[in-house]
């Protein structure tokens, strides 16, 4: 059975650590089964929210002062994701943001392997720019809503499908194989990009 989970993040600054919203998706056998979003209040000393941030997901302070803690919201994070590896458009971003709100929370850093659905649609599209909204379009996606993260989370599961249909690939693991895609990682020591090979 493939089973995989779409995560995508929004920030209230420039710093990674500043993470202010996710949403997750998980898909199994192509189609997706549960899904969970939240805001969060950013780590101390990062939860300054920019405008130009806020102009770009609509998200303000004051919306998350009852929001759950980064360490509140990773805990969640974990039992949703479990073993599954995770998909995100530009994933070196998302997964630049798990790496920074867990340091600046004190937490352990996290282990997990990733794909990155920007570095297979650069295998799969020709495109004139590699945007999220863009490659949705190239795969027939209908798309609103850019930069809120329960959209763009169900986009980049969706364009994951659409470049497994292109690939004609069962499996994650076969897409990845059939774009010459490496698995991006996460662990103790940093982490290893999802790359072209």
């Amino acid at each position: 059975m493939d089973s995989w989970v779409a995560i995508d993040f929004e920030t209230a600054n420039g710093s990674r650590a500043s993470a202010c919203s996710v949403a997750v998706v998980r898909v199994k056998d192509g189609e997706v089964s549960d899904s969970f979003a939240t805001l969060i209040r950013p780590p101390d000393g990062h939860d300054r929210f920019d405008s130009r941030n806020t102009a770009i997901h609509g998200i303000r302070r004051g919306d998350v002062v009852g929001a759950p803690t980064w360490a509140q919201t990773w805990s969640q994070l974990r039992e949703f994701i479990g073993d599954s590896p995770v998909v995100a458009h530009n994933a070196a971003f998302d997964t630049s943001v798990i790496r920074g709100a867990n340091a600046a929370a004190g937490l352990a850093a996290a282990t997990l392997r990733y794909a990155c659905t920007l570095v297979i649609a650069r295998r799969t599209w020709q495109l004139d720019s590699y945007t999220l909204p863009r490659v949705a379009r190239a795969a027939g996606i209908a798309f609103g809503d850019h930069h809120r993260a329960e959209a763009d989370a169900r986009a980049a599961a969706n364009v994951l499908l659409a470049e497994q249909r292109e690939h004609e690939a069962d499996t994650l693991d076969d897409l990845l194989d059939s774009a010459r895609v490496s698995w991006g990682r996460l662990h103790g020591g940093g982490y290893d990009g999802c790359r072209k090979y």
